[in-house]
């Protein structure tokens, strides 16, 4: 994995993270999870989720608080936000299988490119991040084919419908994300060709349906 996408003090804080016993409930996804496959970008926040249809915070923030600092922005039944020391980490339920099974890493379980992929369509569908879209198209570069993702989206997402339509529209809806930030990239990017590439897909996925 390319440890190098994730800050030292990120680096050094998932690994006191997997000595903790919330490493065995909880799992690393989002950006940062992508980053550690792909080696595509830097990516400074550590985003956990449960498939636990909740969870108790407390009992969390006092195996959090035994590492670092923790100040607390958001806290409710089955969600944690926050900044332990000076890296932004977040603790949410989210209640779907998963579809491969995560990978070992400093004691951490990090989730599978498949099921990070599917998470970050969704993610797109419900006004996506420059981000989103920038990990999503270094998950297809790599290997893994756009239709193939949207087939599998109700293998995961078993209680909640996405129709097709809507998730190839919101993959050619660009205008928040052209607002948004880039990526601190470690590969070789430019948006308009991630565009074109979406674009591209959408046309030919949309022939097909």
């Amino acid at each position: 994995m390319f440890l190098n996408t994730l800050p030292a003090n990120a680096r050094q804080l998932l690994t006191q993270l997997g000595r903790q016993p919330l490493a065995r409930a909880f799992y690393l996804a989002g950006g940062s999870a992508a980053a550690l496959h792909l080696g595509h970008r830097i990516s400074v926040d550590l985003d956990f989720f449960t498939q636990q249809d909740h969870y108790e915070t407390e009992p969390l923030i006092q195996q959090l608080q035994a590492i670092a600092h923790l100040d607390v922005q958001q806290q409710s039944r089955g969600a944690l936000v926050g900044r332990l020391g000076d890296v932004r980490i977040s603790f949410f339920v989210y209640p779907y299988p998963l579809l491969a099974k995560p990978v070992k890493l400093e004691g951490c379980r990090i989730a599978q490119l498949l099921d990070i992929a599917l998470m970050k369509l969704i993610a797109i569908s419900q006004r996506g991040t420059k981000r989103d879209f920038v990990d999503l198209f270094f998950i297809c570069q790599d290997g893994h084919n756009l239709g193939d993702l949207l087939r599998q989206i109700p293998l995961k997402f078993t209680t909640v419908s996405y129709p097709s339509y809507h998730l190839l529209r919101a993959l050619v809806y660009f205008s928040d994300a052209d607002e948004d930030e880039s990526p601190l990239m470690l590969s070789s990017f430019e948006w308009d060709q991630a565009k074109r590439f979406f674009e591209a897909q959408v046309k030919q996925l949309t022939r097909d349906l």
